[in-house]
């Protein structure tokens, strides 16, 4: 059995997190041996029920592989396990398994703190603009920060979901945890919206939004200003290279945005056209070039629209 040394500062977190998990009615007991092979569970909580949840602070520096892999032992076992890290930035795994990032207590005997940790799901009237017509979209804000009892609280209580616990629906966009009832809600509109994909794209317009004037303070209008500036970053992860957003001007492009290199390094294919962002529904002839091509947008209720006629080979992807 593997023992985990933990700093000062970890100890703490997890004296901290049993003492939250029994003031919230459960058993909690410290540095448990679990499964041959796994580290020592630092605080594994038995719900009144009996489900049983292990509360892991993470090690430091830990890889995203090892920690997916004993996420998902224990899972087999049927113990939840989520991982608690003192990083002071979202480890690359933190989305990955469910997991919160948490924050020492600012004076003494104070709460830890989750400084982004639940988001709410919202609605909000469609500004795609006159060649989308969604009427309204499904939106997550960005995750809220919640004190450590509070979120121990309603996670114990499955009243909170992770993301990575729930099925994929294509649409899906929230990434850390959330209460049920707006997972839920979220389940039930992706749905209706891939009922009336058809419906969606019939109702999509003819007029050509304008490409998006920077307001005084240098920013782009929002949202498609957000897209464009995701879709420069993701143009970047996946070629290594710079990239910038420009007009279309090929009719294939059916009236999308480009996202393209800013520069071509010697030696290395890099493509000229690295995405296409937005294309207008009714211009589109999926046996163009654009099929080959991967397209970027900005909700689910856009990727529905386009993803009615499209091929199945079509890559179109949310940000």
């Amino acid at each position: 059995m593997t023992a985990t040394v933990l700093t000062h500062l970890q100890r703490t977190l997890a004296e901290s997190l049993a003492g939250a998990a029994r003031r919230a009615g459960h058993l909690a007991q410290t540095n448990i041996s679990l499964l041959e092979g796994s580290r020592t569970a630092h605080v594994l909580v038995t719900a009144p029920g009996g489900r049983r949840t292990v509360l892991q602070v993470s090690p430091l520096a830990a890889r995203g592989e090892w920690i997916r892999a004993q996420t998902a032992r224990l899972n087999q076992h049927d113990l939840d396990i989520v991982w608690f890290t003192t990083d002071t930035q979202d480890p690359p795994w933190l989305a990955k398994v469910p997991a919160v990032r948490v924050t020492a207590p600012v004076h003494p005997g104070g709460p830890w703190t989750a400084p982004a940790a639940v988001q709410q799901l919202k609605a909000e009237a469609c500004t795609c603009g006159p060649a989308w017509r969604h009427g309204e979209h499904r939106t997550w804000a960005p995750p809220e920060p919640v004190t450590l009892p509070v979120l121990l609280d309603d996670l114990l209580a499955r009243r909170l979901l992770h993301a990575t616990t729930q099925t994929e629906l294509p649409g899906r966009r929230f990434t850390s945890w959330a209460w049920g009832r707006d997972v839920r809600a979220e389940a039930e509109h992706l749905r209706g919206l891939a009922a009336n994909a058809g419906a969606l794209t019939d109702a999509a317009g003819t007029s050509i939004p304008s490409i998006p004037r920077r307001h005084l303070d240098g920013r782009l209008a929002v949202p498609l200003g957000r897209l464009l500036e995701a879709a420069r970053l993701w143009g970047h992860q996946n070629t290594g290279v710079v990239c910038h957003i420009e007009t279309a001007t090929a009719d294939w492009m059916a009236g999308g945005l480009v996202v393209t290199p800013s520069s071509r390094p010697t030696g290395r294919t890099v493509p000229a056209v690295t995405a296409l962002v937005r294309p207008l529904p009714h211009k589109i002839a999926w046996n163009s070039p654009l099929s080959a091509v991967p397209v970027l947008v900005g909700s689910p209720e856009e990727y529905f629209t386009l993803r009615h006629t499209a091929p199945k080979n079509a890559q179109i992807l949310i940000l």
